[in-house]
């Protein structure tokens, strides 16, 4: 799960809601992960395809980005394509044509490119704490928005900030989505419910050797940083529950 590929350092001009600290990497460390990935054999695939192929690749992988950068049709679409690669983006509605952010015609450049796009919500906002109807109208309105300007179906869902309320799941179904994207680090078989998929986070500090312990799934790089994020995703459960407990103690 990627976000932001830029060489800059400055997140000023981003929605104050997106700005990608800890998740921003640079071109260059994104172009040697897609390097490794064409050297090692690795072929690219769709959510889409995932969850409806009856038999995957052997090293098959779903590149995703989050949230919506402009840098990501500036920058990462090119790469993308120069090492044959497709890719997943999930879009923060109320933000697109923001400074910073893609618009309609970074997405609609996105979609004749071949790659896809679904939905992160429409505000990034974190999910804990949020009724069943307000989480109903998040997913259909995103859905209905993206669908609708951009001709789609819209089928999946990533959870903003990565947080994944209970009901979610029931919820995004009835909406019509036939997955959600989750922070929880994994992989994916063709077990898997496609209202948990699990990702890994590519966090700043990721080179090509992080990105190929994780590909490898075994080893002493692999593992600590499987614990590391698991001790986040532990955090981030731990958190949204005293932040639950404090919105409890306002009423």
């Amino acid at each position: 799960m990627y976000h932001s590929i830029s060489d800059s350092d400055d997140y000023q001009e981003l929605p104050r809601a997106c700005r990608p600290i800890g998740y921003r990497i640079g071109t260059g460390v994104f172009e040697d992960h897609l390097a490794a990935l064409k050297q090692d054999g690795w072929s690219s695939i769709s959510l889409e395809e995932l969850i409806t192929w009856t038999k995957l690749p052997r090293k098959a992988i779903v590149i995703t980005f989050d949230d919506g950068y402009a840098d990501n049709y500036h920058t990462a679409l090119p790469l993308l394509l120069k090492y044959g690669f497709k890719a997943t983006f999930f879009i923060s509605v109320a933000y697109l044509g923001e400074i910073g952010m893609m618009g309609g015609t970074e997405l609609k450049e996105l979609l004749r490119s071949g790659m896809e796009i679904g939905s992160h919500g429409m505000v990034h906002d974190l999910l804990a704490g949020v009724s069943e109807s307000d989480l109903s109208r998040e997913l259909k309105e995103s859905k209905r928005s993206l669908s609708k300007r951009f001709s789609i179906t819209t089928d999946f869902f990533s959870i903003p900030r990565g947080y994944l309320p209970a009901a979610l799941p029931r919820l995004a179904r009835t909406a019509g989505y036939q997955g959600i994207c989750t922070s929880c680090p994994g992989f994916n078989t063709d077990r898997i419910d496609p209202f948990a998929l699990k990702r890994f986070p590519v966090r700043s500090s990721w080179m090509r050797e992080e990105l190929e312990a994780i590909l490898t799934g075994k080893g002493i790089l692999y593992r600590r940083l499987l614990l590391i994020e698991n001790i986040r995703s532990f955090l981030r459960r731990r958190h949204r529950y005293k932040y639950l407990l404090t919105e409890s103690k306002k009423l």
